[in-house]
């Protein structure tokens, strides 16, 4: 039996919790460290869930409040087409390459210390994943939206979340195609996370966008070409001299 991801079981659950009323509408949530005791997962784990009903409708955040619960609403998910092909999931990472690099050059912008903390967890939980030779891809996705929530800009974590089961396509079948074992294709995916943590806590922008772009365009050319590093190098030559209106 395919073992159910940890980021998959705490949403169905936290979210039937909802539908039943067993959190009642306009009540406040548990806090996520109570969700990770209670769950045994990391805070990444619950981000990744709760940025998923957020975006359902189902709850929603009060700076400094808490989150709460509101009436459902369609599923997030049902917004976007499903993926269907292979063109689907290269259009997917064009988009992917601009919106999430902006996601991680404000992530570098505005972040806080609590916001580090959660990407450098979520990072850790990844690389432990991947060193233990387990599945791993829903972490993968818990670090992207940890980013996303940094930002500190609603519609950065709420389409990432939205896009969900169309990025987990290509993150599944990359792992399928190449092998979780693949110690050189895990190092290089790894040291792309390292680059963009650490740009974003250094709170170099320019650097944080470009390594996050480079990261996908990366992802895609061993999804569809190989393991060769021509298009990284031919990304980062073209968009390396960008300015950002606000560091011009």
């Amino acid at each position: 039996m395919a073992r159910v991801k940890r980021g998959e079981e705490v949403y169905e659950r936290i979210r039937g919790r909802i539908l039943d009323s067993t959190y009642a509408q306009n009540s406040r949530l548990p806090s996520e460290p109570r969700l990770c005791e209670e769950f045994g997962v990391s805070r990444p784990v619950i981000r990744e869930a709760l940025a998923r009903l957020r975006v359902e409708g189902l709850i929603l955040s009060r700076q400094g409040a808490g989150t709460f619960v509101r009436a459902a609403s369609m599923s997030g998910e049902d917004r976007l087409a499903p993926v269907r092909n292979l063109s689907d999931i290269r259009q997917c990472f064009d988009f992917r390459v601009a919106l999430e690099g902006e996601a991680a050059f404000h992530a570098a912008q505005n972040r806080d210390d609590s916001d580090l903390a959660a990407i450098r967890e979520a990072f850790d939980a990844f690389a432990n994943a991947r060193g233990r030779g387990e599945p791993s891809d829903d972490l993968d996705f818990a670090f992207h939206v940890a980013i996303a929530e940094a930002t500190h800009i609603y519609f950065f974590a709420s389409v990432i979340a939205s896009m969900r089961p169309h990025i987990m396509v290509g993150m599944e079948l990359a792992e399928e195609l190449s092998g979780i074992g693949s110690t050189e294709r895990m190092r290089h995916v790894l040291a792309e996370h390292e680059e963009i943590f650490e740009a974003i806590r250094e709170m170099r922008a320019n650097d944080a966008r470009l390594a996050m772009r480079c990261h996908i365009d990366a992802s895609r050319h061993r999804l569809f070409e190989g393991e060769a590093p021509g298009p990284k190098k031919k990304l980062k030559e073209s968009v390396g001299t960008e300015t950002s209106p606000t560091q011009r």
